[in-house]
């Protein structure tokens, strides 16, 4: 079976880019021992979004509101602050992203 078949999100990608990890990877991919210290809402992910038919790629730089992801009975939406991906050097905006985390497809 697939990731995505498992349960995966496979548009999103943890970054880490003061470790061994420098480009980004899926979650069940990274050693448990580089994020370990890290909490959720301080792990940087690399989320993959379709605008126009093209794929944007931007890396999440916090958690906005996690109010109701831990709800079983809602959509479990996730808001991250964001910069593009090729941009995270030196970010020229700051987007916003609602992610909806629930498995409904």
């Amino acid at each position: 079976m697939s990731a995505a078949q498992l349960g995966w999100d496979t548009d999103m990608k943890i970054y880490l880019p003061k470790s061994s990890h420098p480009d980004p990877v899926p979650s069940y991919q990274v050693n448990q021992e580089d994020i370990k210290d890290k909490k959720g809402d301080t792990l940087h992910w690399v989320i993959d979004v379709v605008v126009n038919g093209q794929v944007e790629r931007y890396v999440t730089v916090r958690v906005i509101s996690t109010m109701r992801s831990v709800e079983i009975c809602s959509r479990a939406t996730i808001v991250y602050e964001v910069i593009k991906y090729h941009e995270r050097s030196a970010p020229t905006e700051v987007r916003l992203i609602l992610r909806d985390i629930s498995n409904d497809y």
